[in-house]
């Protein structure tokens, strides 16, 4: 995290730990991998509790790390130089851990989509059932939304998720408040003259229109729970209208997946955009391409949103299986069974399908 001081060099000291490509691919690898078992799950029209107990796995792992990442800069910032290295991190590297955590966002909203289509759609026995008591058959709507409330207050995805969010607009605050002299890393002449990229349009972090701008969207997101009220209110509520037509739900999830992923792509090429005209005005240090333990680390954590991937893969085919030897029992076809029971399929939906009848 620190380079040597030289007599004469770039404006901003090398932080491949943070703008590496390693770190990058890995974060935009994770999020763009969420939508996959997303959509696995809506491709029948229901989301089981399975299901969403996979998403609820991978939400929080991605979650960690991304609340791993602003914390690391905030101890970064915090750290004194010393006469020979340059330690804490630039307003440039911070606006790129900003934009990363803005990436890392659009998978709390996944799982929000997904959460509240399976709470709206859940049967009155199940729902009875989970109240334990607390929750009559023929409660009043006020009742049951002040359920779900409560129920939502306590997930801890929504809780880490929202937490992430005030964590992020804190850092974002801290950075645009004065952008010029972030943390302890030591001002220059040059430290304003940086640009990042918007929606496709570079503007250089001595805006003044750019920090008020953040300081307003960063300021609306800083207190937790508050901060969601937004992306509820377009994305969640709207399901509560359409409850007796999983058409227009389900159109209303894949219009807030498809937006989601819109947002996530912009960041992507926004950032890549903004690193390479950076790298190219001679802005940046000349090893903040260098490979290093950090980058190498966030590659294989990556293993770990790829193993919640292929569990959700697993757990697809099974169910798929499953369905497939229950109706093939059903209708007495031995071949099917049998040539199921041979790939894998449980023998208990056998018995199950013959409970039923």
């Amino acid at each position: 995290m620190s380079a040597v001081l030289g007599p004469s060099g770039p404006c901003f000291s090398a932080n491949p730990d943070v703008s590496g490509i390693g770190v990058r691919t890995a974060i935009y690898a994770q999020n763009l991998l969420s939508f996959v078992p997303a959509l696995l799950a809506l491709k029948d029209g229901k989301v089981t509790p399975t299901e969403l107990d996979a998403l609820e796995t991978q939400s929080t792992t991605i979650l960690i790390t991304a609340f791993a990442i602003l914390v690391s800069t905030i101890v970064q910032a915090c750290t004194s130089s010393t006469s020979n290295t340059v330690n804490g991190i630039s307003n440039y590297h911070a606006s790129i851990v900003l934009d990363l955590s803005w990436m890392n966002n659009t998978n709390l909203f996944i799982y929000l989509l997904l959460y509240a289509y399976r709470r709206v759609n859940i049967s009155d026995d199940e729902l009875v059932e989970e109240g334990k008591g607390s929750l009559k058959p023929d409660a009043p709507r006020l009742a049951r939304c002040i359920y779900e409330a409560k129920k939502a207050v306590v997930n801890h995805v929504i809780i880490i998720g929202t937490l992430h969010l005030s964590l992020m607009a804190s850092v974002g605050i801290w950075l645009w408040s004065n952008p010029g002299h972030f943390g302890k890393y030591p001002p220059s002449e040059c430290t304003l003259s940086a640009s990042v990229v918007v929606i496709g349009k570079a503007v250089l972090l001595g805006s003044a229109g750019l920090r008020a701008w953040s300081i307003l969207v960063y300021s609306i997101l800083l207190i937790p729970f508050l901060n969601l009220l937004l992306p509820i209110a377009l994305f969640a509520v709207p399901l509560f209208f359409f409850k007796h037509s999983k058409g227009l739900q389900l159109c209303r999830i894949m219009i807030g997946l498809g937006m989601l992923a819109v947002i996530d792509a912009v960041l992507l090429v926004d950032t890549e955009v903004g690193i390479k005209k950076n790298i190219d005005h001679g802005l940046l240090g000349k090893d903040e391409g260098a490979w290093t333990f950090g980058q190498t680390l966030a590659l294989l954590l990556l293993l770990v949103p790829l193993r919640d991937l292929s569990e959700a893969l697993w757990e697809r085919r099974a169910k798929s299986m499953g369905q497939t030897l229950v109706e093939a029992s059903e209708t007495g076809e031995t071949a099917v069974v049998k040539y199921l029971l041979e790939r894998g399929a449980q023998k208990d939906n056998i018995g199950m399908a013959f409970g039923n009848q």
